[in-house]
């Protein structure tokens, strides 16, 4: 029998973590946008937390702790990669470079493209890490045996919720991105998060 009182637990904590705007929802809403994939985006973003909150649950958070070196080159791999996504949207705001259209974008993605783009945000992305295999992982590890499983299922559940309704709701409100100053504003906003994660998180490791 279900332990809804843990289910509850994880949905609410999950709820939490994942309603915080970062790089991966910030991928999302460019690409629900466009209108392409949308249930492939939503199930590989809540997939993946799903994988990385079961490889927290089963050691790799304990095994991360325990060798800091590891988990240091981790962080500082995403970093670089947080800066490198800044990088292309702060040059999309300053080019202004996508079509004014009815709320879409003359650029098509293949089911490949968007495979591999939505996994390597979701994949690549150290908050992901944090949130998951660090936050959820530790504290699934930490409890019961017969909690973890509904716990965990709480905590997926949220995940697939928030994804599901950012891309529907991203999707529903194209019509604002008819104008090329709503795309560029985008790009100026997405550019600011990565650098700024990218800089909390390297003071943070330095300050470690």
């Amino acid at each position: 029998m279900l332990d809804t009182s843990a289910f509850a637990e994880g949905l609410l904590l999950g709820l939490g973590l994942f309603t915080s705007v970062g790089p991966k929802d910030a991928f999302v809403i460019r690409r629900a946008i466009t209108g392409q994939y949308l249930l492939l985006i939503v199930l590989i973003c809540a997939g993946s937390d799903a994988l990385l909150i079961a490889l927290g649950t089963g050691g790799l958070a304990a095994l991360l702790n325990r060798y800091p070196m590891v988990l240091s080159v981790a962080l500082w791999g995403g970093i670089g990669y947080l800066v490198c996504h800044g990088l292309v949207a702060l040059r999309s705001a300053i080019r202004g470079h996508h079509e004014a259209t009815t709320g879409d974008v003359r650029q098509r993605h293949t089911v490949v493209q968007t495979l591999l783009a939505t996994s390597a945000v979701s994949l690549l992305n150290p908050y992901a890490w944090v949130d998951t295999v660090l936050v959820l992982g530790s504290i699934t590890a930490s409890k019961a045996v017969e909690a973890r499983m509904p716990f965990t299922f709480g905590a997926v559940a949220a995940s697939f919720a928030w994804f599901f309704a950012l891309t529907y709701l991203a999707y529903a409100c194209r019509w604002i991105f008819s104008r090329r100053v709503a795309w560029r504003a985008l790009d100026g906003f997405v550019a600011l998060m990565m650098f700024g994660i990218a800089g909390h998180l390297a003071m943070q490791s330095a300050q470690s």
